[in-house]
C-alpha cells in the first residue's frame, strides 16, 4: 500500500508539500498540485483519515450511545441520528450499554481514543458518573443529553415533557371512568421514570383521587419487565381496571401478562403505553399510547452536536418537545365518566 512519502518521491517534492495539497492548506503552486495528484492516481494512493484528523482535529464522527438496542424505541432514535449526521456528511459510531455504567464507560473512552467531533448519551441515569466525569475532563467535548437530564452538570439537552405526556395519558383514563390505575415503568432511578409518575400522580389528584402506592412498580423498560410487574399487579384481588406503562415495551409485557391471566383488553383492563414506537401498532389490539417526537429529537440532537463541534458554542440549550396522545383500541370506557377536576 502507498504512502504519503511514496507520493512525495513519485512527484518529486516534500512530505510536507503533499499534506499541503491533499488537505487544501497553504499555498502550493498549480504545476505542484499537478504532480502531487498525478503521484497519487498513479501509485492509488489513500490518504490516512485517522492521520487528516490528528491534523485537523476533526473527524466527522459522533458516538451514539444508548441503553437497549433492542427497544424499538432506540432503533427507530438510532435510525433518525444516523440519517441526520450523514446530510451533515458526519459518522456514527453506534454504542450499546445494557444500562451497564461499567460498560458504559469503556464506550466513552473508546469514544475519546477514536477523537470523535461529540457524543449524545440517550436516556442516561439522573447521576450517570460517566457524564459527569467526561464533562470535568473533556469541557471541549460537546456532550448532548437526549431524554433525560442529568444532576450537577452543564450540557445541551434534549428533552420531551414527560409529566404533561404521563398527566395526559393518566388524565384520558380518568375521563374514561377509570379510578384504579396502575402505573408500571423502568428504573427506579431514571429522570422519565421520576417525572412520568409525578404526571400520573398529579392527574389522579386533580381529580380527587389518591395515588395507591401498590399500583407503582418499577423494574426496566423492557418486555420481560411489564409482564412480570403486570402479571403480578393483575393478579391481585383489587387489580386495577387501567394500567398506564412507562413505555411502550412495558405495555407489551402488560398484554402478555394479561393474555396469561385470560384477561381481555381493553374489555377487562385498558392499557395505555409511552413512545408510540412501532410495538403500539402492531400488538392486538392496537396501543393507545403517548407520542414522543422520536425522529425531531433525533434530528435536534445531532444539529446541537455539529454546531458544538464546528461553531465552537460557548452557551448550553435545553429543548423541550411537546408529546401528543394517540388514541386507538387499548382502552374503553368503563362508565360515565363521574370524575371532575378539582384543582
Amino acid at each position: 500500500m502507498a504512502t504519503i512519502k511514496d507520493v512525495a518521491k513519485t512527484a518529486n517534492v516534500s512530505i510536507s508539500t503533499v499534506s499541503r495539497v491533499l488537505n487544501n492548506s497553504g499555498y502550493t503552486s498549480q504545476e505542484t498540485k499537478d504532480r502531487v495528484y498525478q503521484a497519487v492516481e498513479k501509485l492509488k494512493y489513500q490518504k490516512n483519515m485517522v492521520a487528516a484528523a490528528m491534523i485537523n482535529k476533526h473527524t466527522a464522527t459522533l458516538g451514539l450511545i444508548i441503553p437497549d438496542i433492542k427497544n424499538i424505541f432506540y432503533g427507530d432514535l438510532t435510525r433518525s441520528v444516523e440519517d441526520t449526521a450523514h446530510k451533515y456528511g458526519y459518522n456514527v459510531i453506534l454504542c450499546n450499554t445494557d444500562n451497564d455504567l461499567n460498560k458504559e464507560r469503556e464506550y466513552v473512552e473508546f469514544l475519546i481514543q477514536k477523537g470523535v467531533d461529540g457524543i449524545i448519551f440517550s436516556t442516561p441515569e439522573v447521576e450517570d458518573r460517566n457524564i459527569k466525569e467526561l464533562v470535568k475532563a473533556k469541557p471541549e467535548l460537546p456532550v448532548i443529553v437526549l431524554g433525560s437530564e442529568v444532576s450537577g452538570v452543564k450540557v445541551d439537552e434534549v428533552l420531551v415533557n414527560n409529566f404533561q405526556g404521563a398527566y395526559m395519558a393518566t388524565e384520558h383514563l380518568i375521563e374514561l371512568g377509570h379510578e384504579n390505575i396502575g402505573y408500571i415503568s423502568g428504573q427506579p432511578q431514571s429522570y422519565s421514570t421520576s417525572e412520568r409518575q409525578q404526571g400520573y400522580e398529579s392527574a389522579l389528584r386533580d381529580f380527587g383521587i389518591e395515588p395507591k402506592p401498590h399500583y407503582v412498580m418499577k423494574d426496566e423498560f423492557k418486555v420481560e419487565s411489564g409482564y412480570q410487574q403486570g402479571k403480578e399487579m393483575l393478579a391481585r384481588e383489587d387489580r386495577p381496571t387501567a394500567i398506564f406503562a412507562g413505555n411502550d415495551a412495558i405495555g407489551v409485557g402488560v398484554y402478555q401478562a394479561a393474555r396469561e391471566l385470560e384477561l381481555r383488553i381493553p374489555e377487562d383492563v385498558s392499557v395505555v403505553g409511552f413512545d408510540d414506537s412501532q410495538y403500539a401498532e402492531i400488538v392486538y389490539p392496537t396501543l393507545t399510547t403517548v407520542r414522543t417526537p422520536i425522529v425531531q429529537m433525533g434530528e435536534k440532537a445531532v444539529q446541537l452536536a455539529v454546531q458544538l463541534s464546528e461553531d465552537e458554542r460557548n452557551f448550553k440549550e435545553t429543548i423541550t418537545f411537546e408529546p401528543t396522545l394517540t388514541e386507538r383500541n387499548s382502552t374503553r370506557a368503563l362508565k360515565e365518566n363521574v370524575f371532575r377536576k378539582v384543582n
